[in-house]
C-alpha cells in the first residue's frame, strides 16, 4: 500500500503542467457548483425540484474544492517531495 501511494505522489508531483490544468478544472467545477445553488435559490420557486438541483449544485461546488485541493497539492507539496526524493536518489549514486 505504501509503494502505492508512493508512486502516485511521484507520478502528482512530476507534472506541473497538469498539476495547472486540475487546480483550473477545479476552480470552474466549484464556480459552476456555486451557480446553480444561486439559481436554484434565487429563480426556482420552491419545490422539490429545487431542493435536488441545490444539492447537485452543492455536490459539484464540493468536487470542485477537492479537485482544486489535489491540483494545489500537486504544485507544492507533491512537487517538493518529488524533488526531495529525487536528491536523495542521486546522492545514493
Amino acid at each position: 500500500m505504501r509503494d502505492k501511494i508512493h508512486h502516485l505522489t511521484i507520478r502528482l508531483g512530476k507534472n506541473p503542467r497538469r498539476a495547472l490544468i486540475k487546480m483550473i478544472q477545479g476552480g470552474l467545477l466549484f464556480v459552476f457548483g456555486s451557480l446553480m445553488l444561486m439559481v436554484a435559490d434565487r429563480v426556482l420557486k420552491d419545490s422539490f425540484a429545487q431542493e435536488i438541483i441545490a444539492f447537485v449544485g452543492l455536490v459539484l461546488a464540493a468536487c470542485g474544492v477537492i479537485w482544486t485541493l489535489v491540483g494545489y497539492l500537486s504544485m507544492s507539496v507533491l512537487r517538493i517531495y518529488h524533488m526531495i526524493q529525487k536528491r536523495d536518489e542521486d546522492d545514493a549514486n
